[in-house]
Order: C-alpha cells, then sequence, then structure tokens
C-alpha cells in the first residue's frame, strides 16, 4: 500500500457512512467517505482523494482500478487537503454527469446523475497522505451501487448502512474517548471526594481512641481527679472508691463450721492463747513411799 517510510505517518483510516446504494434507474446518487483519525497538516503534507471502480477480488477489495464512466482516478482526483480539482478535470467530470466534493471536516463524495444499470458495482474512495514528496500513506473504503429497473424497483435511493461490526467498532471507539474525556474532567472532583472520606475517617478513628483511653483511665484509678479540660474535650468525672465488706455465709446443715469462733478445733478467738493452760497433778493416794 504504502512506501518504506509510511510507517512513519500518522495512523488514519477511511470510514463508509453506508455500504450498499439501491437506487432506481434515472436517478441521481452521491456516494460519500469520510476521512478519521488524526490529519498531518503542513506545506510538505499533500493530500490525494480519489475515486474509482473495482471488483471485490479474493483476497482484497479495490485492488483493482477501473475508470468511471470512462474517467480514471486521476481525472477524479481532489488535492491539497480539500480544495476542488482543477477546472479542466472539473468540466470533464460534469460533462460525464460526475462531480467530485470535499469539505473541511473529512467527508469527500461523489455524485453520479441520470444512472443506468452500466453504473452497478463496486466503487472506491482512496486517500493518499504524501510528505516530502517521497513519503506516503493509502488508505480506502468500499461500496456497493445497485441500479434497478421496472416495477420492483424503489421510488428513490435507499442507502444501507454498513455491517454491524464495523459500526460497533466505530461507537465502541466513540463511547470509549467520550469515557477517557469524561474521566479525566472528573478526576479533581473524585480526588477530593477520596480526600475527604479518608480525613472523617481518621477524624471518627481519633475520637474513638480518646473514648477508649478516657474509660481506661476511669477503671484502673477510680478515684483519681481529672486534670483541667482540654479545650473541644469532655471533661472526665472521678469515681467513687470501690469497696468490699467480707462476710461469712450461714452453714446450710445447721452445723458449726471449724472457721467459726468457740467451736472444737478452731481457732482462738481475739486475745485467746493457742495452747490450753497445764493444772498440777495431784498425789495418787495408793503411792507408798519406800
Amino acid at each position: 500500500m504504502g512506501a518504506p517510510g509510511s510507517s512513519l505517518v500518522a495512523a488514519f483510516k477511511v470510514a463508509t457512512p453506508y455500504s450498499l446504494y439501491v437506487c432506481p434507474e434515472g436517478q441521481n446518487v452521491t456516494l460519500s467517505c469520510k476521512l478519521l483519525g488524526p490529519v498531518a497538516k503542513g506545506h510538505d503534507v499533500t493530500f490525494y482523494k480519489t475515486w474509482y471502480r473495482s471488483s471485490r477480488g479474493e483476497v482484497q477489495a479495490c485492488s483493482e482500478r477501473q475508470p468511471i464512466r470512462n474517467l480514471t482516478f486521476q481525472d477524479l482526483h481532489l488535492h491539497h487537503g480539500g480544495h476542488q480539482a482543477a477546472n479542466t478535470s472539473q468540466d470533464l467530470a460534469q460533462r460525464h454527469g460526475l462531480e467530485s466534493a470535499s469539505d473541511h471536516h473529512g467527508n469527500f463524495s461523489i455524485t453520479m446523475r441520470n444512472l443506468t444499470p452500466l453504473d452497478g458495482g463496486l466503487y472506491c474512495c482512496l486517500v493518499v497522505e504524501i510528505r516530502h514528496h517521497h513519503s506516503e500513506h493509502r488508505v480506502h473504503g468500499a461500496m456497493e451501487l445497485q441500479v434497478q429497473t421496472g416495477k420492483d424497483a424503489p421510488s428513490k435511493c435507499i442507502a444501507y448502512p454498513s455491517s454491524p461490526q464495523e459500526s460497533e467498532n466505530i461507537t465502541a471507539a466513540a463511547l470509549a474517548t467520550g469515557a477517557c474525556i469524561v474521566g479525566i474532567l472528573c478526576l479533581p472532583l473524585i480526588l477530593l471526594l477520596v480526600y475527604k472520606q479518608r480525613q472523617a475517617a481518621s477524624n471518627r478513628r481519633a475520637q474513638e481512641l480518646v473514648r477508649m483511653d478516657s474509660n481506661t483511665q476511669g477503671i484502673e484509678n477510680p478515684g483519681f481527679e481529672a486534670s483541667a479540660p482540654s479545650q473541644g474535650m469532655p471533661e472526665a468525672k472521678p469515681r467513687p472508691p470501690l469497696s468490699y465488706v467480707a462476710q461469712r455465709q450461714p452453714s446450710e446443715s445447721g452445723r458449726h463450721l471449724l472457721s467459726e469462733p468457740n467451736t472444737p478445733l478452731s481457732p482462738p478467738g481475739p486475745g485467746d492463747v493457742f495452747f490450753p493452760s497445764l493444772e498440777p497433778v495431784p498425789d495418787s493416794p495408793n503411792f507408798d513411799v519406800v
């Protein structure tokens, strides 16, 4: 397709809004193509746009270049970024019922007047980008024209959109581009929301830590006196000291427990001596002195 330097050329393509045109005999039809993608501009860049007929071929369509109503693609070309062709070429095309046009939005077309069945076939639009007069990049689009006669012919031309797959690809590319633009525009707002959310979570965490610290100090030091309250912090109130009085539980059987005072084998009460006092043993009356 292109010269060795074509890989350095910006990637653009040609889209065909309609892949099939069905027209009655004697009507006029306008075949259109659209240039998509980044288009280079400059004094050293020249665009060459033209039309021709071709056959579908086994490998690739538009590989064979046939004239349209005896006019070759050199006779129908537009150049210099969309300017009209030379007056001599336009006059020649109009004498054959043809007219080619282009605008600054990438649209270019060819109009055929007073259609005949011989005009049916495959039509191709070709765009050639030439840089420095030696490197070039070529892209083309294809569409089919059917000219019908008789009672089954439509009253006017009917254009059928391109294949669903190509339409889906173009729609997906447009949606992806729109999503990227919306994402870039919404990025500052998203970052601001994330920052606010993290700041609120940090404040809640700090409040929980302060509450936990206050509860811990109140349990370990029941009678501590809180210092002067700081600004924005609630004043901690001292808690009364805890007291515990041990009481004896009565026995369920009614018997005295060994731990109770004045019971056999129980520990002596306060002021008592644990060991009993010893009394003198009287002398036996039957004791004989030797």
